[in-house]
């Protein structure tokens, strides 16, 4: 079929109107999207600028070849040129009317549309806390209404005289294959990049809205045995950054002597499950520390849960500090006081990818392939390790040591001489399970909860058997919680009740004694908290979403992340919002203690405009 013959009206005038339509509108919003990287600052180097010019032209094809198949349908069936540009017309403006309203947002808090945005904006009360001011207002709309008088004039254009214009099929799936190739080379340079940890490349994962990232990790070392970790990977030097972290320098005044730090990580141990006949010898040794009652994870999931108690910041974070192998303040502080380090994990630290966020810079001192295959054989291997390195190391010098149990994850691996609840269920089936389910599998988790207890308990009456006591702060936490349908969900990562967010938490502090505080608490606070136990006076704010754990105002609301989505929990309501823009739209509000939904979600979010916005910001005061 040859798009050169002239018949108005036809499919064959409209594909070619359709055609030009498209390809001038491909034009700008490339324009459009340039803006992105210039509000970018940090974009140095050859391999970051030929990225992020690649990713746009490539983000922007994406999106024009999915319009021109869609149109292309719709031509067959309206064969009227004027009512289908008409259509392409609203279609596109509204498109490039989100583009700039995309750019504006992302020049003041450095993220994209999602759902906290639209629900600011789109809520009653919205002007109160968000002033967005006339002039704004103005430019906007003298903007759109440029870019709608543009469109109209495309419009009439590319069905007009270029409609005629000889083009045939040929020319079109030569660009339609071209805008392919484009998109295929961009995706493959961005998964070699992100094999090889090319931050210059990485780093930049986030910079156009909707771009989706390609990864061939896990295939590469699940069929290649391809290595992953930084030691194997191409570290490459720039200069470039996205991140502003920590925002001043840290001040700090000597105490008398530096303390040891221990943190014990018991995977998923929910808030409830510090109790004598779950967690005993925790129990125990807690009646001689401060138990937080009301203590939130920063995250439903290992790896904000863990993200956020080490940096202390929100775990919308992750992929920015991530993609520039950022290591944690309190960390890097501690190193420069000249602390040992251990860390030892029943489960690798490569996914979630710890040791290039939270320990990257501690490879030398991380244990995580321990002898057998579950946790049943890994989780004693590591209290073995820890005591054996307790009698090696240097004891002239302070120590940090993370230990990461892993037992109580599904699906629940215990000895069997620790099936006190039963019954129980150490195979289950994902695909099948359900509330029927449920109880075994909850015997099986407090089964798993009871044998990591155990052995945390043999690390406990170790370092009280060596003296260390006295001078050795410990933390013992879990870095999500578990449900088991009590609120109608299944394990974490599903949704932000107190079941998955809310976890047990001790603190030892030597000299303090026992004390029960239910004050709302979270994990964001734990690195505020040890840094001012440290002689650190430099406010929180400065690397930290948090505040120390130890001042009674604790918390109006606390933030807990998930995979692609941020709840707002204070002790009425839970606010969850989605935080990529594909999901944008789908805002829930629930009640904090039966996580059942609201019926007045309007006037709570209203009510919680002040909230809403102060996360907003917070969620970008570390990028640049």
């Amino acid at each position: 079929m040859d798009l050169s013959e002239k018949p108005r009206n036809d499919v064959r005038t409209n594909l070619k109107a359709v055609f030009w339509f498209l390809l001038f509108n491909f034009i700008l919003s490339v324009c459009l999207g340039y803006a992105y990287i210039v509000f970018m600052p940090g974009i140095e180097g050859p391999r970051s600028s030929l990225f992020v010019h690649g990713a746009l032209v490539s983000n922007t094809a994406m999106v024009y070849v999915a319009l021109f198949i869609l149109f292309a349908v719709f031509s067959q069936g309206i064969r009227k040129t004027s009512l289908l540009m008409g259509l392409m017309v609203a279609v596109v403006t509204f498109l490039h009317m989100l583009n700039v309203l995309d750019i504006i947002i992302f020049r003041i808090f450095r993220y994209h549309i999602n759902s906290m945005v639209l629900t600011l904006v789109f809520t009653e009360g919205a002007r109160d806390s968000l002033h967005i001011g006339v002039g704004t207002v103005l430019t906007y709309a003298a903007g759109i209404g440029g870019i709608v008088a543009l469109e109209i004039w495309l419009a009439r254009v590319s069905s007009g005289i270029l409609a005629f214009m000889p083009i045939t099929n040929r020319a079109v799936a030569a660009s339609l294959v071209l805008s392919l190739v484009f998109i295929a080379a961009d995706k493959t340079a961005y998964a070699v990049a992100d094999l090889y940890n090319v931050r210059d490349v990485t780093r930049y994962n986030k910079l156009f809205p909707l771009y989706q990232r390609a990864t061939v990790k896990h295939f590469m070392r699940r069929h290649f045995g391809f290595k992953t970790d930084p030691k194997d990977t191409l570290v490459v030097k720039h200069r470039g950054n996205t991140l502003v972290y920590p925002r001043e320098p840290l001040v700090r005044k000597p105490v008398s002597k530096l303390p040891n730090i221990l943190w014990i990580v018991v995977d998923a141990w929910r808030f409830d499950m510090l109790k004598e006949e779950v967690a005993p010898n925790i129990l125990r040794f807690s009646q001689e520390a401060l138990v937080f009652s009301n203590h939130y994870s920063g995250g439903n999931a290992t790896r904000f849960g863990v993200f956020t108690l080490v940096y202390g910041v929100y775990g919308t974070y992750w992929q920015s500090f991530l993609a520039e192998g950022q290591s944690p303040v309190l960390l890097d502080e501690l190193m420069k006081l000249g602390y040992d380090f251990r860390i030892i994990s029943s489960s690798q630290l490569t996914n979630p990818e710890f040791r290039r966020t939270a320990f990257v810079k501690l490879g030398p001192y991380i244990t995580d392939t321990l002898p057998g295959t579950m946790a049943d054989e890994r989780d004693p291997e590591l209290a073995k390790t820890f005591i054996t390195w307790l009698d090696r190391r240097d004891a002239k010098k302070p120590f940090y040591a993370f230990l990461f149990f892993d037992a109580p994850h599904g699906p629940y691996i215990y000895q069997d001489e620790f099936e006190k609840f039963k019954p129980s269920n150490k195979t289950p089936n994902y695909v099948t399970a359900g509330k029927k389910e449920a109880g075994p599998l909850f015997n099986s988790y407090r089964n798993a909860i009871f044998f990591d207890d155990s052995l945390t308990g043999k690390i406990l009456d170790e370092v009280k058997k060596r003296g260390l006591m006295e001078n050795t702060i410990i933390l013992i936490t879990g870095d999500h919680g578990e449900e088991f349908y009590e609120t109608g969900f299944w394990g974490h990562t599903s949704a932000f009740s107190a079941y998955q967010a809310k976890v047990s938490f001790v603190l030892y502090i030597p000299g303090r004694g026992h004390e029960v505080i239910d004050y709302p608490t979270s994990h964001l606070d734990v690195a505020p908290t040890f840094l001012k136990l440290l002689g650190y006076s430099t406010p929180a704010g400065a690397y930290s979403q948090g505040t120390d754990m130890l001042d009674p105002a604790g918390h109006v609301y606390t933030v807990v992340s998930g995979w692609n989505e941020a709840a707002i929990i204070d002790p009425l309501h839970t606010i969850v919002m989605p935080t990529e823009s594909y999901m944008a739209g789908s805002t829930e509000v629930r009640w904090t203690d039966s996580y059942r939904l609201v019926d007045n979600e309007n006037a709570v979010i209203s009510e919680k405009q002040g909230a809403i916005l102060e996360v907003m910001k917070e969620m970008s005061v570390f990028l640049r």
